[in-house]
């Protein structure tokens, strides 16, 4: 019903009866009146509900009106942003949110996400023009079981020196996280720069805190993983022992470990704002770091918002069956990647020749040296496109 009509036309809405001698019908009154016919019913229907209250439109007083935060509100979600940022966690309205309501920060009524936005905004502490996040990033993949995929990955992190300015060395840091609940399963710092020994020793710890997962996504690096190049990797075999199988993303695609490249910066965010100066003390923070990931940070990409922790604790776990892969089927798995033709090398690999032109050898990744022979001449350069180009002096390339 419009809100518009006036108390004089709901008088004569009221009074009109259409029952009487030479009375117009309903729709020749309405349209002389200028009013719909559903308008015209339910002034009727409220008079004979309400009486003379039908004369006057109904207030447009929200049912339930804004709840007005004084300052002591403000000055709370001001001091945990400060808190949070120091630390250096995620300091956002819902970050905020969640840290005043599981510490009982709010002494009244919970004001809303929103809300929170509102007073930050009107503080002037939130970036005016922040980074859209894509659309794309919407769009959910991960495993429905927790235990059925890890991802793994390393990161290099520059210590600091004592005055707090950043020093040329550098610790390795190995993230290792569950796919399905993005539970932190073992992150470990090492002195070395990215190796074998120290991923077997990251996720050997893992593997016997929490079992092994089905499966281990990793990169194609050589600490890793190298079954697309041929090779079969320390870390290969230990994970075929406890029968979990170690799986790869295609060359030079990153967004495949996606979890696991996010969660870096939140670990980098979270070192940055401690400054460590040694090894130890690297160790030291993740002690911290995994402790409040993984029980007090809600994931927004969790249902309801929960922990990693809450989501691990909650889901149905997966894990490796526990029978041993042969070592034997690696090999043949990292052959048949060197098996494949031409036309299959299309994730990223330097393209195989034919035997006669490579005199038995196969194309590695290209380096940008000349390489010279007299059995086989032939130049390698990385050029702009996805796959790595071969050019020879001799017989052309199949």
């Amino acid at each position: 019903m419009s809100k518009s009509l006036s108390p004089a036309v709901r008088r004569q809405i009221i009074a009109f009866n259409p029952a009487e001698p030479g009375a117009p019908s309903v729709s020749e009154f309405c349209r002389e009146l200028g009013v719909s016919r559903p308008s015209f019913y339910k002034v009727r229907d409220r008079f004979a509900r309400e009486g003379n209250a039908a004369l006057n439109p109904r207030s447009r007083a929200p049912k339930a009106p804004a709840h007005r935060y004084g300052q002591d509100t403000a000055e709370v979600v001001l001091e945990v942003r400060k808190q949070l940022t120091g630390n250096g966690w995620d300091a956002g309205p819902i970050w905020i949110w969640h840290a005043c309501v599981d510490e009982g920060l709010f002494t009244s009524s919970i004001p809303s996400v929103s809300t929170i936005a509102r007073i930050l905004a009107q503080a002037g502490v939130v970036d005016a023009n922040p980074r859209k996040r894509p659309r794309s990033s919407c769009i959910r993949f991960q495993r429905a079981a927790a235990m059925e995929l890890w991802q793994l990955d390393a990161l290099e992190y520059p210590l600091f020196d004592e005055t707090g300015g950043r020093r040329p060395d550098k610790v390795t840091i190995y993230q290792l996280l569950d796919d399905s609940t993005r539970y932190d399963v073992g992150t470990q710092a090492f002195a070395d720069p990215e190796n074998g020994d120290d991923a077997v020793s990251a996720v050997g710890a893992a593997l016997a805190a929490d079992g092994a997962p089905q499966e281990l996504l990793s990169d194609n690096g050589g600490a890793f993983n190298l079954a697309r190049q041929g090779s079969v990797t320390q870390l290969q075999r230990l994970l075929a022992d406890h029968g979990c199988r170690g799986i790869t993303g295609s060359f030079r695609s990153p967004t495949t470990q996606g979890k696991d490249e996010r969660s870096h910066q939140t670990l980098t965010r979270f070192l940055d704002a401690h400054r460590p100066v040694s090894l130890d003390r690297v160790r030291e923070l993740l002690v911290t770091y995994r402790e409040y990931y993984n029980h007090r940070r809600h994931h927004q990409s969790l249902p309801g918002r929960m922990t990693p922790g809450q989501a691990w604790d909650a889901c149905e776990h997966r894990p490796s069956h526990g029978v041993p892969i042969p070592h034997a089927d690696l090999a043949a798995a990292a052959m048949a990647y060197l098996d494949l033709s031409p036309a299959a090398a299309g994730d990223g690999r330097p393209e195989a020749c034919d035997p006669q032109h490579t005199a038995g050898g196969r194309l590695r990744e290209a380096t940008g040296q000349i390489v010279i022979t007299r059995e086989n001449p032939q130049i390698y350069f990385p050029g702009r496109s996805t796959r790595s180009r071969c050019i020879w002096s001799g017989p052309t390339c199949q």
